[in-house]
């Protein structure tokens, strides 16, 4: 068996471990595990007696434990450190021991761009770590091994299926099964911000073992920089600490900054390339003088002595006043560091993709264009500051809320010190706050800020030598304390200085020194834990961010970039197995599975908890809420107890329920209680230790996406589509009666075709509700219809007096009275509709007998046509009630009808006649005519025969 990637590393202490495959869930009974220890003075390896090493006093080793449990691995040595520190190894069953092989198909090259319509294959098999060849192990394989095709389709005979699932948006795609190949192919979109990914099949065993469930990222098409021979590589200044940034919703398309260079992947650096520049595009000192830089949609953003230039395929080139920016004096870009595709805002609004800032003057991108948001000199009114209070922009950073940007201001003025003030700004409703924070500003050092993936806001702010975290909207503040000590994260690393602080998808906060020293809390602790040494601490390196697993390493060796997995998870529990810091969860689970869910009026969504603990704590399930005034909350628990462990089940339910009847301003007072609300669920006490799964989900209230109505066809009705385009429309049928007929044109993509009734036929529409093609429920509240070309020659069997209204009710010719100006849908619809059903003061019984003109599916009031004629009829049809619906709810169907015999005119029925007398007459005459001359020819034929007679 071929060993795994190893590193050289400069001589120090240091212990590494690891397994064939770099996912540590893998680590079973039948796993070999890897050691390494890096120093001089490594004597053997302690370990238990149950499991077996190659060669215990090689610093380089394997070692295997056939039996689950918790294994203590020690390197033995002349001089110990902490460095030296055990490890405590967790070692499951070996009921997982395969895993899914994923791959993409090799694409052909291509310069225009994939569309949102095309997709890629990924190819999937099944492998065993243990015994796949090198190509599998090192990631690199194309096609499955031997070993791993006959174990594939040994897999497939057992029923396999594997099934892709998403992180983001929680879709599913299906697999085609190949066992000629032993493989599986799966057909996923092309260009999709949802690229993690993860690998599901059906739980089928093979010698009593299964198919661990295997992440995956699908990495971004790839950009291409091109560069020739004599160009120039941009280099941050001398000594300055490497900086690696990568696209929120591609983790895998990541930028790497160092001081001999940058360099770009779009596969997590399995694979790199340098971005260079033409050598005469800047000078020497501004080559050397890149700051920063960030990831766009068609290119690469490097700040360099106050201006922002860009890099694209082949061209590199300053933004200025074209791109609404100032070309100097620029102090900072910031990208977003988690996805927002999934955040669901409103039709019309954008989220920015990237924020650049001076000292005194924001700016933010939206699809590459720049908008300045504000300047200092406003935010000093806007946020109330005093009159004589000066603000400069020392950071900025996107928030947990994706929704809105955090600045960090500092105010001079506002007491007899400068402090830092916490400001935001909601991209979604164009407002600006001031949060609950305030902290004095450090004499040195610059100050940074990141915000963790949370339901509310959440962050960290850090200079060299501290970190302070800001937790639920600003309410726990506090300076990271090093579990069971009072030194500081600089003295407890002999002296080092932060160098970069990680987040994960799991609220795990890793921070890592300048000295390769690792310190680790949670999102919600204040508390750090010390790591022990994975990398020494001479070399260069830079933690990179992992969505599917853990954590990677990125070693620097020369020019070389090489990648390692950070068991992170591992590490915690070794650092805490022996510590009083236990997690007293036993196991927590919701059904919050989506991130995005979608209320209408009168909808309700009930989520529901359970956790389980031991009875020493109490727990329960501790709800975050964002924008909690936009809907109603109820909730219940139940709470059992038996042998020492609690259960609490929790269930709470977010419901709409605004009367927006007697509004003023229908549209404006739904702008204002619709919008966003982001929900997290997770324990109220958890420790380090505890590996929660917890959820942030956004309901968008408001209309859903796609939300529609259509009218339904009754199953006995024929709809015929016919092919003509225009029809006639007697003038005297319209509501404004003409001499001439209508010529309307039929429209038959809106339209439909044409429903075919009968004219005696009563009809009441039945309105269905649905979003895109999928069935909601049917639509029982009251609604209206005109004819869209404004015929009048149809009714409704109903009086208001037989409907049972109070008062007269509303009607088209009440409505357009005096709005002559209007359209239809400005004059009647949920913004102005009055129920005739409630008493008002001023009502009287008057126009009672009037026809009720508003229908709906619980009441008797159909439609009646004309009895004498048949017609076309278009209806545009719209909900009334202000409290059903966010969304203007409007369709059309049409209608024809038939089984009229009708009757001519008499005056064309009269001059009918007289042309057909006229007709027969004229045929009478010229028959006379004809008649008269055929007999005297006739007469004429037989005189001359007699005469001949004669002569004879």
């Amino acid at each position: 068996m071929s060993n795994p990637q190893t590193y050289t590393y400069i001589t120090d202490s240091c212990i590494w471990y690891t397994v064939t495959e770099e996912n540590y869930k893998l680590f079973t009974s039948r796993t070999t595990i890897y050691l390494e220890y890096e120093g001089t003075s490594f004597t053997v390896w302690e370990f238990p007696d149950e499991c077996t090493a190659k060669n215990k006093s090689s610093p380089k080793t394997t070692l295997n434990c056939p039996s689950p449990g918790t294994y203590r691995i020690k390197p033995r040595v002349m001089i110990e450190t902490f460095e030296d520190k055990e490890r405590y190894l967790p070692v499951s069953d070996h009921y997982d021991c395969f895993m899914w092989y994923v791959t993409t198909a090799s694409q052909p090259t291509r310069t225009d761009p994939l569309s949102v319509n095309e997709s890629q294959e990924l190819i999937l098999w099944v492998y065993d770590p243990e015994t796949a060849d090198a190509s599998e192990r090192n990631h690199t394989a194309i096609r499955p091994s031997q070993s791993s095709q006959k174990l594939s389709k040994l897999f497939w005979r057992f029923g396999q299926d594997p099934v892709v699932h998403t992180y983001l948006k929680k879709d599913k795609y299906y697999s085609q099964a190949h066992p000629d190949l032993g493989l599986w192919t799966v057909n996923v979109p092309a260009v999709s911000e949802d690229i993690i990914i993860n690998i599901r099949g059906k739980e089928v065993a093979f010698q009593e073992c299964f198919v661990l469930d295997t992440p995956f990222i699908i990495p971004r098409p790839k950009q291409s920089f091109p560069s020739e021979e004599n160009d120039t590589s941009l280099c941050s200044p001398s000594n300055s600490d490497m900086s690696i940034t990568w696209y929120a919703c591609f983790p895998t398309t990541a930028i790497l900054l160092s001081d001999f260079g940058t360099f770009y992947t779009n596969d997590g650096f399995k694979t790199y390339e340098e971005i260079k520049v033409p050598s005469g595009a800047l000078t020497q000192d501004l080559n050397n003088n890149v700051t920063d830089v960030t990831l766009t949609d068609n290119g690469v953003l490097f700040l360099i002595g106050g201006t922002i230039y860009k890099r694209e395929y082949n061209h590199f080139f300053k933004l200025g006043a074209e791109n609404k920016l100032p070309e100097t004096e620029i102090t900072g870009i910031q990208s977003r560091y988690w996805c927002s595709s999934i955040y669901p805002v409103q039709n019309g609004k954008l989220l920015s993709t990237l924020a650049a800032w001076t000292s005194n003057e924001l700016y933010l991108a939206y699809n590459d264009i720049f908008n300045k948001i504000a300047d200092t000199t406003n935010l000093v009114k806007s946020l109330n500051f005093p009159d004589n209070a000066a603000l400069s922009i020392e950071t900025v950073s996107y928030d947990s809320i994706p929704s809105e940007i955090a600045l960090l201001l500092i105010c001079s003025g506002c007491s007899s010190s400068r402090l830092f003030f916490l400001a935001f700004y909601s991209e979604s409703r164009q407002l600006w706050g001031l949060r609950n924070f305030y902290l004095p500003v450090p004499h040195s050092s610059v100050m940074r800020m990141t915000y963790l993936s949370s339901a509310l806001s959440c962050g960290l702010l850090w200079d060299s030598e501290s970190v302070y975290y800001t937790f639920r909207n600003n309410t726990t503040n506090g300076f990271f304390q090093v579990s069971e000590s009072n030194l500081s994260l600089s003295e407890m690393s002999n002296g080092s200085t932060i160098h970069q602080i990680i987040l994960d998808y799991l609220g795990n906060i890793l921070i890592k020194m300048k000295n390769n020293i690792f310190f680790y809390a949670k999102a919600d602790l204040r508390e750090l834990i010390q790591l022990p040494a994975w990398i020494n601490g001479m070399k260069k390196m830079v933690l990179y961010l992992n969505p599917s697993a853990s954590v990677y390493v990125l070693l620097i060796d020369g020019s070389n970039i090489y990648r390692q997995t950070y068991p992170l998870e591992t590490e915690i529990f070794s650092s805490t197995f022996r510590s009083e810091i236990s997690c007293s969860i036993i196991a927590f689970q919701h059904n919050m599975d989506f991130n995005v869910y979608y209320l209408d009026m009168g909808d309700e969504l009930t989520f529901w908890s359970q956790i389980v603990f031991e009875d020493s704590v109490d727990i329960s399930t501790y709800l975050e809420v964002y924008r909690p005034d936009l809907l109603l909350l109820k909730g219940s628990s139940k709470y059992e107890i038996g042998r020492g462990i609690c259960t609490k089940n929790e269930t709470f339910t977010f419901y709409h329920e605004i009367d927006y009847t007697l509004e003023s301003n229908y549209t404006k007072a739904l702008e204002l209680t619709s919008g966003v609300v982001s929900i997290e669920l997770q324990p109220s006490v958890f420790e380090a230790t505890c590996e929660l799964r917890s959820q942030v989900s956004h309901i968008f209230v408001g209309c859903p996406p796609g939300r529609h109505i259509i009218v339904e066809r009754p199953s006995d009705v024929v709809c015929q589509k016919h092919d003509f385009t225009t029809y006639r429309i007697p003038g005297k049928f319209l509501w404004h009666a003409t001499a001439e007929d209508k010529i309307a044109y039929y429209d038959w993509d809106n339209y439909g075709c044409l429903m075919e009734l009968h004219y005696e036929r009563y009809f009441q529409p039945v309105i269905s509700m649905y979003d895109g093609n999928k069935y909601v429920r049917r639509v029982e509240t009251n609604f209206v219809l005109w004819e869209m070309q404004g015929r009048n020659d149809y009714g409704y069997t109903s009086s208001m007096k037989e409907e049972g209204c109070l008062y007269k009710a509303q009607s088209w010719p009440m409505m357009l009275n005096g709005s002559k100006n209007s359209t239809l849908d400005e004059i009647w619809g949920p913004q102005n509709y009055r129920s005739c059903f409630v008493f008002h003061q001023n009502s009287t019984d008057e126009g009672l007998y009037e026809q009720y003109q508003i229908l709906n599916r619980t009441s008797t009031n159909s439609i009646v046509w004309a009895t004498s004629h048949s017609g076309i009829y278009v209806f545009r049809v719209r909900i009334l009630d202000p409290n059903y619906s966010f969304c203007d709810l409007k369709t059309f169907f049409a209608v024809r009808t038939y089984g009229i015999i009708e009757r001519s005119d008499l005056s064309t029925v009269m001059l009918y006649s007289f042309l057909i007398l006229c007709v027969f007459g004229a045929c009478l005459i010229l028959s006379y005519f004809r008649y008269t001359k055929i007999f005297r020819e006739l007469n004429y034929t037989d005189w001359q025969t007699s005469l001949g007679q004669q002569e004879d």
